[in-house]
């Protein structure tokens, strides 16, 4: 019987360095977890075109590195975007040389055995070369998880190192993957008509937030919210909410007279090295930034006490490859509106979708929201109707792809 090999260099760069996981670390780490417990995989670090066994790094068990670096990245927002994204990239060679050489006993595998990748590669650089060193020299076969083409489909976006990286990497991976997965149907066929290459749907399981059992977070006043979640890129099109937000207290102002028709808008997310332009725009309205709040450090019990205090998510994205913080939020009973560039939305009845760049659009569906019950009468529905999607269901799918190959 052949032999499922994990890599996870990237999970482990990212666990030295952050101590909340992002949307692709949590399928990744989620995924190979399942895949361990129900099929025997073994998790792995690679170098030059060896394997050592490794253990996947428990979300809850933060590193003294990690606990000093995240307050020291948002000293570093402060700093030109250039000096940012430098020190990021030193500090991905030299996290990703420490998690290439960590783990265990040195590993042989046998030719026609599996090595998976999937989560980000061009996070531990190195990484994408080394697994396909060891196809090469072992006879191994290669199985991707892709979980978008953003820096080749959206290069604007993407022009900084990482981008950069993360699309030389990914590429490289495509071209000599034996077996291809995709998280959205929409990534399926952007493989198909980019690079000629055919592959599987394998949509990821809904995050499950661990609460603290006690009340991590409440609005000043107690009042319900609008929650938007995601790191501070320029693609997550934040920038809309905030003129909206402007536009509705200019409205408010000149009719009640004061702001308190107008909901607290919280932005939950990491900085990022070109969140420039967001920050300029709060400062140039302060009316809008008023009503906004920034949350930059939320852990799971926070992200949940968050989901629990809104009426609904908004996410005005410009371009996604999936969207878990739709799924974070159905599973937390909150409907979203959300736009046609966010795959999770698509087809799901407790989303309303509003078109890409459409900020009208987007102004029209949120205010009718806050001011009437459909987020109440949406709500209900999730908790009568909505089936979480769970990990070893995932590792199953996959798990018969494997075998089939």
């Amino acid at each position: 019987m052949k032999k499922l090999y994990i890599a996870i260099n990237d999970l482990l760069v990212y666990g030295s360095a952050i101590t909340r996981p992002t949307g692709i670390q949590r399928v990744a780490s989620g995924l190979s977890s399942a895949l361990a417990d129900q099929h025997g995989a073994e998790v792995v670090t690679v170098s030059g075109a060896s394997m050592r066994r490794a253990s996947i790094p428990h979300a809850k068990k933060q590193t003294l590195f990690a606990r000093i670096a995240e307050p020291a990245l948002l000293l570093l927002a402060h700093t030109p975007r250039r000096f940012q994204e430098e020190f990021r990239k030193v500090a991905r060679t030299l996290l990703s040389g420490l998690a290439s050489r960590s783990g265990g006993e040195v590993i042989s595998p046998q030719v026609g055995d599996w090595i998976a990748v999937l989560g980000a590669p061009w996070i531990a650089p190195g990484m994408a070369e080394a697994v396909l060193a060891i196809k090469r020299q072992e006879g191994v076969r290669v199985a991707l998880l892709v979980h978008d083409l953003l820096p080749a489909t959206s290069p604007q976006w993407f022009s900084d190192a990482q981008g950069e990286s993360a699309k030389h990497d990914v590429e490289m991976l495509i071209e000599k993957a034996d077996l291809l997965c995709a998280v959205s149907t929409e990534v399926v066929t952007e493989l198909l008509e980019r690079y000629g290459k055919e592959a599987f749907l394998l949509m990821p399981a809904d995050p499950e937030l661990q609460s603290s059992g006690s009340p991590s977070f409440a609005s000043n006043n107690g009042d319900r919210i609008v929650l938007c979640v995601g790191t501070l890129h320029p693609r997550k099109n934040l920038l809309a909410l905030v003129k909206i937000w402007e536009d509705w207290a200019q409205r408010s102002a000149a009719g009640v007279g004061d702001l308190s028709a107008v909901p607290l808008l919280y932005l939950v997310g990491r900085r990022h090295p070109q969140d420039g332009e967001l920050f300029k725009a709060l400062t140039d309205h302060p009316r809008a930034a008023s009503r906004i709040r920034l949350i930059h450090d939320a852990d799971d019990a926070k992200l949940a006490s968050l989901y629990s205090a809104c009426r609904f998510l908004v996410m005005p994205s410009l371009a996604e490859g999936w969207g878990l913080p739709i799924r974070e939020a159905l599973i937390s009973g909150r409907p979203a509106i959300a736009t046609d560039a966010v795959p999770a939305a698509s087809g799901s009845k407790f989303v309303r979708v509003v078109p890409a760049g459409d900020d009208d659009q987007l102004a029209r569906a949120i205010i009718e929201w806050w001011e009437s019950d459909i987020p109440e009468q949406m709500n209900r529905e999730i908790i009568k109707h909505f089936i979480p999607r769970r990990w070893p269901q995932v590792a199953d799918e996959l798990g018969v792809l494997l075998n089939a190959e």
